[in-house]
């Protein structure tokens, strides 16, 4: 979701510490301004509360005394325009509206004293103003507005710059700029310097007087929203208005501007204001968003001319791979990420890429660990995962990393578009107010995770959008043998279309099992069958009629210490609309051109024989007629002997056959439910 305005205005909210300035204001008027501003401040996060842990101990002492010490963050500037009345930008209350760990604010005077804000009085979010007021203060001092302004005038901006104190800095106004939206008025620009956390701060003349509320910097120019504009706010009434465009990080389109517009009455207290803005956002997110699926209508996965090439790719990865469509083709594809990995303690392993900002891992489970606990101790997989990807804290300059978030506050289950299970956890990182959302689920050798680092204020965004991702995520099924048949045991956490597997594994005599279509019957004849032997069970797509169903299209088994093994793999007849050269390959298929000649040759130090499995054709129907062709691929190290290749051969002809069962394949939904918000 992206907001217009924000990218003519940066706001002003806090960086890096800079020295103040001295002001030119009169020393009483000076006081006066002064007495009547105030810092807008956050409580900071309890140190000694923080579930986290850390590798080693935080250096606190290279962080600036006033910093350590100081209870309190602060986010901007406001300042009392009656006795009860505060004002400062809306965009300083913003950040804060879906915040976990900001849940109110207060303002602070010059003597560390601090008041939690009470009502919101007034709220407009085109003129970024926000009036409130506080509880057990009135004010003696407050600032008069000064009604208009005159070019290469004199003024003052009076502001918490950079989180020091308030400051005062003396500038010119140098000329006006319409407001961004509509034009519907216009914005002061001036020379008077602003720094982070000037923001809601006023832009008084000489005389201390208000001419503007300190909005924003851009090319070292001041903006300010004019007095007139202040006063024309309308009391007791809190109105949002902003031009909002949608998009989504597996495809280019993106929405038109919409206008996102509503009122809530006021005065309320601020907490209640924060639940009527959840709840109306969450509407419009949710609503905005899912009219963006909609109006790609046909062109989304896995329907159209566009996808068709994608629904007959064979996957191969034996990593997480997500469907996406390009930006110049508009094709549907699967990706190819680059994954970086690490050893875990105990034989384990992480595996992990990153698509589009949310991350995808693999985590294969050290030796002794339950399957079953890297879903239902939430904790332990986060651990695994922070032990093989270095996630840090910055404390002092230094990178500190992090060993554990502790428990997440939330889990849930979620099922995607193909009927796999997940299973969301949150975790929440009071030091930044920042959320980390998982979604899990199980795979044979360990668990497979979607990961995103988000602030708070965007999780009921990314609890829409990771959901969405995971409709267009691939999960490949793999592990060893005796990996399988613990998986197994797990049925309901199980996709839909393979909770129905059968497997019965005996190291050394046998193996049977039957997935969808495929059913096996394997001996030693055929492999060498150790616990420690690799199964995977590669999910992309098949055709039924105008449908397309979330299928089984490659079955793969290794022998454990030797770079032994065969492939069956399911090919798809080609559609009309699709490349030439994939109707050529078809054809050679059909005709058992070369590999697929049941001969014996030699490629990059292994032999090799490959052949189509004749029992999956259909009789009486030419093979390239066949709506699916199945081939069986056969290597084995060194210089094998063509009679042993062949006689292997014949035996996986042999023992692998088509399964009566009735199939249990998912129909993909071109349009899936929209995801379930879960409470925050």
């Amino acid at each position: 979701m992206r907001f217009l305005t924000r990218l003519v205005l940066p706001c002003l909210l806090l960086g890096t510490l800079l020295a103040a300035q001295e002001s030119a204001l009169a020393p009483a008027v000076k006081n006066r301004v002064t007495d009547a501003s105030f810092e807008v401040v956050v409580p900071r996060a309890d140190p000694a509360k923080d579930p986290v842990s850390y590798e080693k101990d935080l250096p606190w002492d290279l962080v600036p005394f006033n910093l350590r010490n100081d209870p309190y963050v602060s986010i901007g500037t406001a300042f009392a325009i009656s006795k009860t009345t505060l004002v400062t930008a809306h965009h300083v209350f913003q950040s804060l509206h879906a915040s976990r760990g900001y849940q109110t604010c207060f303002i602070r005077d010059a003597k560390q004293n601090v008041w939690e804000v009470d009502q919101i009085l007034a709220l407009d979010e085109q003129r970024d103003v926000i009036e409130f007021s506080v509880k057990g203060r009135t004010f003696e001092q407050w600032l008069e507005l000064r009604p208009g302004f005159k070019d290469n005038e004199t003024v003052f901006t009076v502001g918490n710059a950079y989180g020091e104190g308030l400051v005062i800095r003396p500038g010119e106004l140098i000329g006006t700029i319409p407001e961004p939206l509509r034009g519907a008025w216009n914005l002061l620009k001036s020379s008077a310097g602003v720094n982070p956390g000037n923001s809601g701060g006023p832009l008084v003349d000489p005389q201390g007087r208000v001419v503007g509320v300190v909005l924003g910097k851009k090319d070292n120019i001041c903006y300010s929203l004019p007095t007139e504009e202040l006063k024309a706010v309308k009391p007791d009434l809190a109105r949002f208005f902003n031009k909002v465009t949608f998009s989504f990080s597996l495809f280019p389109e993106k929405s038109s501007a919409l206008e996102r517009a509503y009122d809530v009455p006021l005065p309320r207290a601020y907490a209640e204001l924060r639940k009527e803005i959840a709840i109306k956002e969450k509407a419009f997110y949710f609503k905005s968003m899912d009219g963006l699926f909609t109006s790609l209508g046909q062109e989304l996965f896995p329907s159209s001319e566009a996808s068709e090439e994608a629904v007959a790719d064979i996957p191969t990865s034996g990593n997480p791979e997500v469907i996406f469509r390009d930006n110049t083709t508009k094709k549907w594809s699967f990706s190819g990420l680059e994954y970086k990995s690490n050893d875990l303690p105990k034989n384990g392993r992480i595996s992990y890429a990153q698509a589009n900002g949310v991350y995808l891992f693999k985590i294969r489970r050290p030796d002794g660990l339950p399957l079953g606990d890297l879903l239902t101790k939430p904790k332990v997989s986060m651990d695994l995962l922070l032990k093989g990807a270095s996630v840090s804290r910055t404390v002092g300059g230094q990178a500190i990393r992090v060993t554990s978030f502790g428990e997440p506050y939330q889990v849930q289950p979620h099922a995607d578009r193909f009927g796999r299970l997940w299973q969301q956890a949150i975790w929440f990182t009071a030091y930044d107010d920042g959320v980390v959302l998982t979604y899990s689920t199980l795979v044979p050798s360990g668990v497979v995770m979607a990961v995103r680092f988000i602030n708070s204020s965007s999780l009921m965004e990314w609890l829409y959008d990771l959901p969405k991702f995971l409709d267009y995520t691939y999960v490949p099924y793999a592990g060893r043998l005796k990996d399988w048949s613990e998986f197994l045991q797990h049925r309901e956490r199980l996709p839909a279309a393979l909770r129905g597997m059968t497997f019965d594994f005996q190291e050394g005599k046998h193996l049977r099992f039957q997935a969808l279509w495929a059913k096996a019957d394997l001996g030693p004849a055929q492999m060498e069958l150790s616990a420690k032997a690799f199964l995977i069970l590669n999910m992309g797509f098949s055709r039924k009629g105008p449908e397309v169903l979330w299928d089984l299209r490659r079955v793969n088994i290794a022998e454990d210490e030797e770079d032994n093994y065969f492939v069956l793999l399911r090919h798809i007849h080609p559609t009309p609309a699709m490349p030439e050269s994939d109707q050529k390959r078809w054809k050679e298929i059909a005709r058992q051109r070369h590999p697929y000649t049941r001969r014996t040759y030699e490629e990059e130090g292994a032999s090799r024989i490959a052949t189509v499995h004749p029992a999956f054709l259909k009789a009486d129907t030419p093979a390239d007629e066949n709506t699916d062709l199945f081939t069986v691929y056969l290597a084995r190290v060194g210089k094998v002997e063509d009679k042993e290749m062949q006689t292997r051969i014949q035996g996986l002809l042999q023992a692998l056959t088509r399964s009566g069962a009735s199939p249990s394949s998912q129909v993909v939904q071109v349009q899936p439910s929209t995801p379930a918000a879960a409470t925050r």
